[in-house]
């Protein structure tokens, strides 16, 4: 090919960038780890926010300069993006020539080199490949490999992410796309369809033979095959669900995402890591906004644009897959925003090269800065690569691939135990293989096998795509709850508007329990057509709460979904108040508690609790009714714990009640109030009186005793005794109470469970599906010894020196957090001075100094328990 310098550029490329901002954007870069070395190859204006690079086997770098991108009105420069090459490095490693190739694509995302000659892209609505056949130096042949036929138009959640694989095939992308319908056309004619569930998919290097490998992504912006053929992405976006991912994909991989249900944190048939059945998890979250990934040795380089750093994951097997501690070898400053990467065919065995896309600035717009990076990794000194040569697979993922690949027959029998390993990726390869068997299933054969067959009998039915009518019905009135879970979600996923009725009726049984009533909820609007509203439906759940004819238990459901969101800005060490759901008043709360049931009057309790400044005069009237039960006036007592100094004398004289339940919230009540020396002989009198509760008179006559002579944080044995030296069965009620409890453990100040609480930190719902005693203890034991690098807090620091602190959701030109009353709050990075990463999690150290050991016995007992389905 031709080259020439930058001196000899066409004049109105010089006009161009004459005219594009000069101003510095200061790197910062800084190598953290031996052996690394970063080397600016090319800047502003040679490029401006370039995605794809790719180099070729002379060691030219290939890379795409985007013009295109959320164009600006007032941007000066090239009407369509640029495909260019640099070359001839000199000692500096600064590229001395630069060479357009072609100029005539828009929202081009990524560029793969390919054979013969010809060069791939992936623009938002095609994959094309272009090549200069007259060796001009230019581009003049273009051929569409495959084409995506959608009225998305949004430039990076379409087609992205090129890959070859092993065997010489194309693997690629499609994001979320907003949910819109999409058809994915190859060159032969074969078409895939689908929505919001992203995809990956492989075609041969002429378009031919295209397929859907896997879905359940939002933005799988960057790809890699390694050399033994495993494929590995990294999603580029988690929206409310952070953080972004690292992810092994496998033939038939169901990653859990689905964009048409919204963008809400929780939905009952989404899922980001692996929480469904059927779905895979991450191998680790990434950092934010991952645009690529590479394999090297037994692990993957992954650039983080958001977090301008670049990472090491080095991979140990792990089942089927892999896990991951990462390791950082790079990290910039705020105009060090690292995109696409590609390695240098011609690198060295003991120092291998690598090139980087930098888009700098945080604007999504075209903007004009753009910068090229060197990456050399010097072996000899990287003593944290570990070993280059890859691992066989492990049995399990030998097992896995057969399974997937079906080129080994099991008995089903064999195929169900394998359904429910404990592997995701082996329950799903073998929920894969069981599939290619549901056709010849039928209903009465299906209803005599057990439970746990019946549920993956329903999701095998599902992938083998079925006729749902000879089915639906049957597990729909399946006694099992979790058959009739996976049924709802069936219908929802593919839209089966002939079962609305049936779905309509599900939400009149008066013995649903929770988690059936949310899925139903989620698949009514589906068929509705609002499937973005999730389990959000709030005038028809008002209506089911005000509906007299609806079972108690469903109003009590409807009222517990109805959005209470919006919460006062509390003054510094307040607990905030939730605001009462819109068109729901006290007056009505009343009418609800007057229906007498105790399911429904417990979730008026605790809806009444959110805000107890208006609420106080009814709370402490349920709280010393004799005539209430017990868990109620428990409840109600709990609610009055941000008021405890304005209702002294209730507290005091239920500290006495005889029912234990009462006595023990009130005594918890009373635990943060400073006692008159009347008053604690009162607490010193009953505790004689109620030996049963000594510990907690204990702590409310003194709580500093709860830090003395018990086992240090670290000393998880030593917990594990003391909670079985207890002497009583463990109170799962007790637990919920106190997780929810304002002033003592206030989890649900962070976590939801069951459709309560805040989304701060991780759903707890599920966690008595592991029955890891030794691990929950431990994590609140340590909650920052092991935290999940996705609620990691950040703190902002203004620059008129106001901090704010959150869970990170996104970072471009703006920051945006998840503070700890689960508000989203977002900051100008102009107005930005630092951003600190806190190694201390959200979730208080010494919680278990505010409890005592029977109390901490129910919490986990609580945490432990199915009772989120109730």
């Amino acid at each position: 090919m031709n080259h020439f310098t930058i001196c000899s550029l066409a004049l109105g490329w010089i006009f161009a960038i004459s005219s594009l901002p000069a101003a510095e954007r200061e790197p910062q870069v800084k190598a953290l780890q031996p052996g690394v070395k970063l080397t600016l190859v090319a800047e502003h204006p040679e490029l401006a926010t370039p995605t794809g690079i790719d180099v070729d086997e002379q060691g030219r770098i290939w890379a795409i300069a985007t013009h295109t991108h959320f164009r600006p009105d007032d941007y000066v420069g090239p009407e369509h993006d640029e495909i260019l090459i640099f070359s001839n490095l000199n000692k500096e490693g600064r590229a001395q020539k630069r060479q357009v190739f072609y100029n005539a694509t828009d929202a081009t995302m990524d560029l793969e080199l390919g054979p013969d000659g010809w060069v791939y892209l992936a623009e938002r609505d095609r994959i094309l490949r272009i090549k200069d056949t007259n060796g001009d130096g230019k581009a003049d042949v273009e051929e569409n490999i495959a084409v995506l036929q959608s009225e998305a138009d949004y430039p990076h959640n379409g087609l992205e992410g090129l890959a070859w694989d092993t065997k010489g095939d194309l693997v690629f992308a499609l994001g979320e796309n907003f949910a819109k319908p999409w058809t994915l056309t190859g060159t032969d004619g074969v078409t895939v369809k689908g929505a919001g569930e992203g995809g990956i998919f492989r075609c041969t290097a002429d378009g031919k033979k295209l397929k859907r490998i896997a879905e359940g992504f939002w933005n799988p912006f960057g790809i890699c095959v390694r050399a033994d053929g495993e494929i590995f992405a990294a999603e580029n976006d988690p929206g409310e669900r952070p953080p972004c991912r690292v992810l092994h994909i496998v033939e038939g991989g169901d990653y859990g995402y689905e964009r048409s249900y919204g963008s809400e944190a929780h939905h009952p048939f989404v899922a980001w890591n692996g929480e469904l059945r059927g779905t895979l998890p991450m191998i680790h979250p990434s950092g934010e906004a991952p645009c690529g990934i590479l394999p090297l040795g037994r692990g993957l380089l992954v650039p983080s644009w958001s977090d301008h750093r670049i990472d090491f994951f080095p991979l140990t097997p792990k089942g089927a897959s892999f896990t991951s501690k990462p390791i950082t070898l790079v990290k910039g400053g705020r105009y060090f925003r690292p995109s696409c990467i590609a390695e240098d065919p011609t690198t060295e065995k003991q120092k291998r090269t690598y090139y980087l896309c930098d888009w700098v600035d945080g604007r999504y717009q075209a903007h004009g800065y753009g910068r090229v990076w060197k990456l050399e990794i010097d072996l000899k000194k990287a003593d944290w690569v570990g070993k280059l040569d890859l691992k066989p697979p492990t049995k399990q993922a030998q097992l896995a691939a057969h399974l997937r690949s079906g080129d080994t027959k099991y008995p089903l029998q064999e195929l169900f135990e394998f359904t429910q390993d404990e592997d995701p990726f082996l329950a799903q390869s073998a929920l894969q293989a069981l599939a290619r068997e549901a056709s010849n299933w039928t209903p009465q054969e299906v209803a005599s096998w057990s439970t746990a067959n019946r549920i993956q009998a329903v999701m095998a039915l599902k992938l083998a795509k079925v006729d749902p009518e000879k089915w639906v019905p049957q597990f729909l009135s399946d006694q099992n709850p979790d058959v009739q879970f996976e049924t709802l979600r069936w219908i929802s996923d593919d839209g089966l508007k002939a079962f609305l009725p049936e779905v309509e009726a599900k939400l009149a049984q008066s013995d649903l329990d929770y988690r059936r009533f949310e899925a139903a909820i989620a698949t009514l609007n589906t068929l509705q057509g609002k499937p973005e509203a999730g389990i959000r439906n709030p005038e028809m759940l008002l209506a089911k709460v005000q509906d007299a004819q609806s079972a108690p238990r469903i109003r009590a459901y409807a009222l517990r979904l109805l959005p209470t969101q919006s919460r006062s800005a509390p003054k510094a060490g307040a607990q905030p108040v939730k605001n009462f759901p819109k068109g729901l008043t006290l007056e009505m709360l009343k009418q609800l508690l007057a229906v007498n049931d105790e399911t429904l009057s417990l979730e008026v309790v605790r809806t009444l609790s959110g805000n107890p400044t208006v609420s106080q005069k009814i709370l402490k009237g349920i709280a010393a009714d004799p005539k209430q039960s017990a868990n109620l006036r428990a409840e109600a007592v709990a609610g009055l714990a941000t008021l405890a100094e304005q209702n002294t004398d209730l507290l005091y004289q239920l500290a006495g009640d005889k029912e234990r339940a009462i006595r023990e919230e009130a005594l918890r009540c009373l635990r943060p109030i400073q006692h008159t020396l009347q008053q604690l002989q009162t607490l010193k009198s009953l505790a004689r009186q109620y030996p049963e509760s000594n510990d907690l008179f204990a702590a409310a006559i003194n709580p500093k005793r709860l830090s003395v002579g018990r086992p240090a944080l670290f000393d998880t044995q030593a917990w594990l005794q003391a909670l079985e030296a207890v002497p009583v069965p463990a109170d799962p009620e007790s637990g919920r109470r106190i997780f929810h409890h304002s002033r003592l453990a206030n989890c649900s100040h962070c976590h939801r469970h069951g459709g309560r609480g805040n989304v701060v930190g991780p759903d707890l719902s599920s966690l008595g599906n592991k029955q890891d005693r030794t691990w929950l203890l431990k994590s609140i034991l340590e909650p920052s010894r092991e935290m999940a690098p996705e609620y990691q807090p950040r703190t902002i620091i203004l620059n008129d020196g106001r901090t704010f602190t959150g869970i990170r959701l996104r970072s471009y030109v703006k920051e945006t957090i998840r503070d700890a009353n689960g508000q989203n709050r977002t900051f100008d990075r102009s107005d930005v001075e630092e951003m600190i990463e806190s190694p201390v999690s959200f979730m208080p150290n010494g919680l278990v100094h505010t409890l005592t050991d029977r109390e901490l016995k129910d919490l986990i007992a609580f945490l432990e328990s199915k009772s989120h389905q109730k």
